[in-house]
């Protein structure tokens, strides 16, 4: 079974689908999103809490933000084990909360086998990015160990995209290539960025990192 949505949906809820198999989400937002932020029930587990046997998800515009909004209660009541594709497009990373939701869907998927993620463009003015220290939260005890491709698309270099990234070449001993494509228009600025990448340690002696201009 297979689920596709696109258009503006206030709310979510996926009742009686344990046979889904793979979910595309198009969402926009609706304008009253910042009441929702108040709920305690977490989007992420009402959502996705019933699709034991999904093998892939794919989710645009404002799905991740959607995810993220309410109350996270640690680890997730249940395990992906089909799940061997995620695609998100459009996450926002100076906001921890999608952040957080990358991580849940990352470590509760042990047979993921490809990640594509694109981030949001950062704001013009943008509020002082939430710090996201995944060694506070024991992530890199973690292993990923199917995942072999991972593509980050319109990287512009702040610390939680970098952070996610050197969190995947840590813990996935299988990783074959990790692409990134950098949105950033400045040369030096692109350079310091391909530095630091270059530092970060990778668990797979198979791992090769691929570094594309937009």
């Amino acid at each position: 079974m297979y689920l596709y949505l696109d258009g503006e949906f206030k709310d979510i809820f996926l009742e009686n689908t344990p046979k889904l198999v793979a979910i595309s989400v198009s969402m926009y937002m609706h304008e009253d999103v910042a009441d929702f932020e108040q709920s305690s029930d977490y989007n992420l587990v009402k959502f996705l809490g019933g699709v034991p046997l999904l093998e892939k998800l794919v989710g645009y515009i404002y799905f991740t933000k959607y995810l993220s909004i309410g109350d996270d209660p640690g680890r997730l009541p249940i395990t992906y084990i089909h799940l061997k594709t995620i695609e998100l497009y459009q996450v926002s990373f100076e906001d921890a909360n999608e952040v957080l939701v990358l991580l849940r869907l990352v470590t509760h998927s042990p047979n993921l086998k490809e990640l594509k993620v694109s981030a949001s463009p950062i704001q013009l003015f943008p509020l002082e990015e939430e710090s996201f220290d995944l060694f506070e939260r024991d992530y890199f005890e973690y292993k990923l160990p199917r995942l072999e491709t991972v593509r980050m698309t319109d990287v512009s270099g702040i610390r939680n995209e970098l952070e996610f990234i050197r969190f995947l070449m840590g813990t996935s001993p299988v990783l074959e290539t990790v692409i990134v494509t950098s949105s950033l228009s400045d040369k030096d600025a692109r350079m310091e960025m391909v530095v630091e990448l270059l530092r970060f340690p990778r668990v797979s002696p198979r791992a090769q990192l691929l570094f594309l201009q937009d």
